[in-house]
């Protein structure tokens, strides 16, 4: 069960993704609230599978040289590969992490699962060491099935 704070975050991005129109808008818009929601995230965005590979989306942070990732490298691609949330509470332990900041200690990763297809990823790191826990991994699932769901809309 996630806190008041986190469903609130939920149900903000509801509404505010439900009149979006297009992929970058609905992206956009969910970042800047994720982003928001902690002085503990400083890098908020979305990669989008693009034939096989990510693409880096809408983001809040500091520029990413990282614009495309395989699904054999780094963390963003384990998450898309494996089809799951990854989260890694000490980057500088784990041998997948691509920096593309020497500050970031945490990372998580949720993929935006279409059935069994990955349409994408939220992506978020933090400066903080184990910033992200049980309840950030529920609140941005929850977010994610909300993202796939509008982009669907959207594409049919």
């Amino acid at each position: 069960m996630i806190s008041d704070e986190r469903r609130q975050l939920v149900d903000n991005i509801r509404i505010a993704i439900a009149e979006e129109k297009t992929e970058e808008t609905v992206l956009r818009v969910a970042a800047e609230l994720i982003d928001g929601f902690s002085e503990g995230y400083n890098w908020t965005g979305f990669y989008m599978m693009r034939g096989d590979h990510l693409e880096v989306g809408p983001y809040i942070g500091p520029e990413t040289e990282h614009t495309k990732i395989d699904l054999s490298s780094g963390i963003c691609g384990a998450a898309a590969s494996q089809k799951e949330t990854v989260l890694v509470d000490d980057v500088k332990s784990d041998e997948r992490f691509l920096a593309c900041s020497l500050t970031t200690r945490s990372e998580i990763v949720v993929p935006l699962m279409d059935g069994s297809v990955c349409m994408g990823e939220i992506d978020i790191d933090s400066d903080q060491p184990a910033h992200f826990g049980r309840e950030d991994k529920e609140m941005l699932e929850e977010v994610a099935v909300l993202v796939v769901e509008r982009l669907k809309e959207i594409n049919s």
